[in-house]
């Protein structure tokens, strides 16, 4: 999950206007929603926001950076510290009636060095950490579903000390590197694992830290330099997709398929600012393509759009690449609010446009990021996908909300909208909430509360919120009624942090 993005696209063009935030279906309908015995209930976290030792990464650095950070905190004082609190984390899980967890690999911690890295020498402490978690994963019945890059790369690939510098995604070494570390991954844990995610939102982290300045390598406005990342991550995805292929050819869960190997995309409900204005509507088509389904088109149908303007008919443009194409085995969908776009204000080269996400001009309750609670917006992105024809799991889904008087309504009202977008005929095969803990939530530190578990900043202690047990029984029954909804108290104000 990443923190206020506020430039959420920005890579590649063209319309899809077919699904615009006023075809949002508020159905008044069934009285219920239920969900299928094999659905995949689960949390989501990631290792940089929730284990410590990670000083070795370019997250790692900039978090030393004086400035960066909301009141200086520090992943390694004061957080879940999970890796030395893994029979903890698992025993919530359990207690909450959830069977899936999703959570990264470290590529840094596994590989702190370079030289570590080329001579296939992993540290032992950190196999040993993730064969513990793993471990007590199978015995508890929970599943893993495992992401291989969650915003954070080695400090040997990406160092935010030199950002004038091409770094990360930019180096030409990344690819292939990224693809021996999917592989051997995959294939050290291929016995545990059988749901893959690549990289976790790969278009927040290049706009985060090439045009808004708030994440690793700290540039602004230069697009040039991230439009080329997303370019990259790609080619990096498709590398890891075919490296976990053939690495993981063991059927973990006995389900009949060995390795699901799929994207994580930041989707966002995306409104025209002025819908009566046609240059915001055309602004907000722009952005839509741009956030939502520009990298899906790449890797699910193999069009390479390289100048990112909604056509195919570039010189380096390429359709149905099959190098690219057929790359998800199913979509990961990360899905908290909505965004508009105006054709007015800091307009953005290639998207064309100016992008709000927080304390949009609706009358919709908000979060404590001040954004909007919106869970119709999760069915118009579902539908949103629909032409690619895959199989989805919503990877994140949550709510800051530190008094936790917001979370239970927002679950169960995001849970039934995803009930009747199955009933509609979307396959989806689970529901991940963020996050499993209060967490280090990147530049806002741990301002904002995501969790379903507070922790306690001296002791690490996880405590349950009152709103784990209204996402529990929804889990144990397997279904999510109006009534219950109906029973909770309305959304009350937020508590915004700065």
């Amino acid at each position: 999950m990443t923190i206020r993005k506020t430039f959420p696209v920005i890579f590649a063009a063209a319309a899809l206007a077919s699904c615009s935030s006023d075809d949002a279906v508020k159905d008044d309908g069934p009285s219920e929603v239920t969900f299928p015995e094999d659905f995949m209930w689960g949390s989501a976290t990631a290792a940089f926001q929730v284990e410590k030792g990670l000083g070795n990464t370019d997250w790692g650095i900039w978090v030393k950076t004086p400035g960066k950070i909301l009141n200086g905190d520090d992943p390694d004082v004061g957080g879940p510290d999970a890796l030395a609190n893994i029979d903890a984390d698992v025993a919530v899980l359990k207690a909450a009636n959830q069977n899936t967890y999703r959570f990264s690999i470290d590529w840094a911690r596994v590989y702190p060095t370079r030289d570590a890295f080329d001579s296939d020498q992993p540290d032992a402490d950190a196999l040993a950490a993730y064969d513990k978690l793993f471990a007590a994963l199978r015995a508890a019945a929970i599943r893993p579903l495992v992401t291989m890059q969650h915003f954070t790369l080695p400090d040997w690939l990406s160092d935010p000390r030199a950002p004038e510098e091409p770094q990360g995604w930019e180096r030409p070494e990344t690819v292939p590197a990224f693809e021996k570390w999917c592989q051997r991954v995959a294939a050290r844990w291929a016995g545990e694992v059988d749901w893959w995610v690549t990289i976790n939102e790969p278009l927040v982290a290049p706009l985060a830290g090439y045009v808004q300045g708030s994440f690793p390598p700290g540039l602004v406005l230069k697009i040039d330099r991230a439009l080329e990342v997303g370019r990259q991550e790609v080619l990096g995805h498709a590398k890891c997709y075919d490296a976990i292929k053939a690495a993981d050819t063991i059927d973990a869960d006995g389900d009949g398929k060995a390795s699901w190997v799929g994207i994580v995309q930041h989707q966002r409900a995306v409104e025209p600012e002025l819908p009566d204005e046609p240059a915001d509507v055309a602004a907000a088509e722009r952005v839509r393509y741009l956030n939502n389904l520009w990298f899906i088109n790449a890797v699910v149908r193999g069009d390479w759009d390289d100048d990112f303007d909604g056509n195919l008919d570039g010189p380096k443009d390429r359709k149905a690449d099959p190098a690219l194409a057929n790359r998800s085995d199913y979509l990961g969908i990360n899905y908290y609010s909505a965004l508009t776009a105006s054709a007015r204000g800091l307009v953005l080269p290639v998207i064309d446009a100016s992008i709000r996400l927080d304390r949009l001009d609706t009358d919709r309750p908000k979060t404590d990021f001040q954004w909007d609670i919106y869970p119709e917006g999760l069915r118009v992105i579902l539908e949103e996908v629909r032409p690619y024809n895959l199989p989805i799991i919503i990877t994140e889904n949550g709510i800051a909300d530190s008094a936790d008087r917001n979370r239970a309504r927002y679950v169960l009202e995001h849970l039934f909208q995803l009930g009747l977008a199955r009933e509609a005929g979307l396959d989806i095969r689970g529901y991940m909430y963020w996050s499993l803990l209060d967490n280090f939530e990147w530049a806002h530190g741990y301002c904002p509360r995501f969790g379903l578990h507070t922790v306690d900043r001296a002791t690490a202690a996880r405590t349950a919120r009152p709103s784990t047990a209204v996402y529990a029984n929804a889990a144990k029954t397997n279904k999510v009624t109006r009534a219950e909804i109906d029973a909770l108290p309305p959304y009350g104000d937020p508590t915004y942090c700065e």
